[in-house]
């Protein structure tokens, strides 16, 4: 794991001058050093069960390959892999994701649960929702009924709310370019997961009204930004011709405009939701 210099910068320098073997077995017996706190024991919960995937058991001698085929990245050293590898094996044990114990003269690790037993809730906190005393998971058990059934209640209330503006959305855009294909993107992809695309606007229109009662109030809130965004764009641009894929023509489609206003407002600068609605088009 990484050490910090006065200046907060990430120092590696204890691994050089030692083979993975060694900076695995170093960096495994320091623990996991700190506070845990908000995302990162769910991060290191999923990591793991992503690490185990449907092993039983994971061993000192493959735990590091492992982890390397799946989070390692070129630049890596397998120093620095085996490092990573140890230190959250490390988490796992302190979190009580994992449980410890030697076979055939080696440490082995098991999961205790195939599902999240962290979880951050809706403050950034983070919190164990699996694996606890009787009692305590009782009670927890019913708070997140409780939570659950609250979520639902509001993305109900949510979706009816935001149900008129979308489908003027949708249907504008149908006006302003009803020969539009929504291609296989992720924004229209996470919008709708079951759909068959690319497909052109009009039969998609039935998903488009129904997508956002799938989605929680901020998903909602994203989608019908994104659905207005490109009305806009397409009211002023007339084409959302971005280029077109090597050995393809570009085939602008311009669309009438209207005449310019005398005076032209300055405009805010565009926000990541703006972006993420151009790239989808």
């Amino acid at each position: 794991m990484a050490r910090y210099s006065r200046r907060d910068r990430p120092d590696y320098s204890h691994l050089k001058g030692k083979t993975p073997d060694q900076v695995f077995a170093e960096t495994y017996a320091r623990g996991a050093p700190g506070e845990h706190s908000g995302y990162y024991p769910e991060r290191v919960n999923r990591e793991l069960l992503r690490l185990f995937d449907e092993r039983e058991t994971l061993h000192a001698g493959e735990a590091a390959a492992v982890y390397g085929a799946l989070f390692a990245k070129p630049a890596h050293t397998p120093e620095y892999t085996a490092d990573r590898a140890a230190s959250l094996l490390a988490w796992g044990i302190r979190l009580g994701i994992l449980t410890e114990a030697e076979e055939g003269g080696r440490l082995a690790w098991r999961l205790r649960e195939r599902e999240l037993m962290w979880e951050t809730d809706k403050r950034g906190r983070a919190r164990q929702i699996r694996c606890l005393p009787d009692a305590a998971q009782a009670a927890m058990n019913r708070r997140r009924e409780t939570q659950a059934r609250a979520a639902a209640t509001r993305q109900r209330a949510a979706a009816a709310a935001n149900a008129p503006r979308i489908a003027r959305a949708v249907d504008s855009l149908l006006i302003i370019r009803p020969d539009y294909v929504a291609p296989e993107h992720p924004m229209w992809r996470e919008a709708l997961p079951n759909a068959l695309l690319p497909a052109t606007l009009a039969e998609l229109r039935p998903m488009l009204l129904d997508a956002h009662h799938a989605m929680d109030p901020r998903g909602q809130q994203r989608w019908l930004h994104s659905l207005e965004t490109m009305c806009s764009v397409l009211r002023l641009t007339g084409s959302v011709d971005r280029g077109s894929p090597p050995g393809e023509r570009g085939t602008p489609l311009p669309l009438d405009r209207p005449p310019a206003p005398a005076h032209v407002p300055d405009l805010a600068p565009m926000d990541p939701d703006d972006d993420a609605a151009l790239e989808g088009l």
